[in-house]
């Protein structure tokens, strides 16, 4: 059998749990599978902070910003560490936790292609009346990646 690499994009939901109970179910016991967590975050941008009362508030919340940043990557490594909890071998499950650039579909397709993975998890958030007017991300990322595997968690 094919070595799978699967990407699964990682945004600290219920429905992200689901999508690691997906991977566990499906490829812990498939050997040669590579698993990858994937998450773009917003940076926080570099200010000059003067020593005025307004400037020092903005730095303490550019701090909590920075932070929170902080914490969700030790999330997206519990989330690693539950994969080899599970079975995976460690060397088989990474994770990529990188600033984001563009918007997040585009960030998903481009690393799923620099990443030359096999498959993708997806998951799929409750319907709004906003998504009737704005394509959600998983969408524009099945469009873009049609070639891979998908799995979609709903």
């Amino acid at each position: 059998m094919a070595a799978k690499k699967i990407l699964v994009p990682y945004n600290f939901t219920a429905n992200d749990e689901k999508a690691i109970d997906l991977v566990i179910q499906n490829f812990s016991q498939l050997p040669d599978t590579r698993i990858t967590l994937f998450h773009a975050y917003l940076p926080v941008p570099n200010i000059e902070i003067s020593d005025k009362t307004v400037m020092s508030r903005i730095s303490g919340n550019l701090s909590y910003l920075r932070q929170k940043i902080s914490d969700l990557e030790a999330e997206i490594v519990k989330a690693r560490d539950r994969l080899t909890e599970a079975g995976f071998p460690r060397e088989s499950v990474g994770y990529t936790f990188k600033p984001q650039d563009r918007g997040a579909a585009q960030e998903i397709i481009d690393q799923a292609i620099s990443g030359e993975y096999t498959g993708i998890v997806l998951n799929r958030s409750p319907a709004s009346i906003r998504k009737f007017f704005t394509p959600s991300v998983s969408k524009r990322v099945v469009k873009a990646l049609q070639h891979l595997e998908l799995y979609m968690v709903g």
